[in-house]
């Protein structure tokens, strides 16, 4: 009888466990597929509210930037490797040019805005 009590106070525990293990491995798998470049915008923007309804007619062109499981993108034909660390965004092209460090401003499964640190621009992109 003290085996089946002891199983039910942990029961509870691996729950919560498996929860929180469940709920950090949708958040970062977030970033994962395919997302379309919209356009670049002025300032560190931290909010899309006003970017929703927004249509791609960017005078940058447009593009798709596209995250992998293995940690690996591809952006315009060019591939690298990623790395997110909280919300820090490292890419390191496979051409061996230097690692761009991107603040993630927003992240939600349909947008993504990211910034540089050295310019204030917001690059903003939608889910495709």
């Amino acid at each position: 009888m003290r085996l089946i009590t002891k199983k039910r106070k942990f029961a509870p525990c691996i729950l919560v466990c498996l929860f929180l293990f469940l709920l950090s491995s949708c958040k970062s798998s977030s970033l994962l597929g395919p997302w379309e470049f919209i356009d670049v915008y002025e300032g560190k923007l931290t909010k899309i509210d006003t970017l929703q309804s927004k249509k791609n007619n960017s005078k940058y062109g447009t593009g798709v930037l596209e995250f992998n499981k293995d940690n690996s993108f591809t952006s315009l034909g060019n591939k690298g490797k990623y790395s997110k660390d909280d919300q820090k965004l490292k890419m390191k092209y496979d051409d061996g040019q230097d690692t761009v460090v991107m603040n993630i401003s927003y992240l939600s499964k349909n947008y993504l805005l990211l910034s540089n640190g050295n310019s204030p621009k917001t690059w903003f992109y939608r889910k495709k």
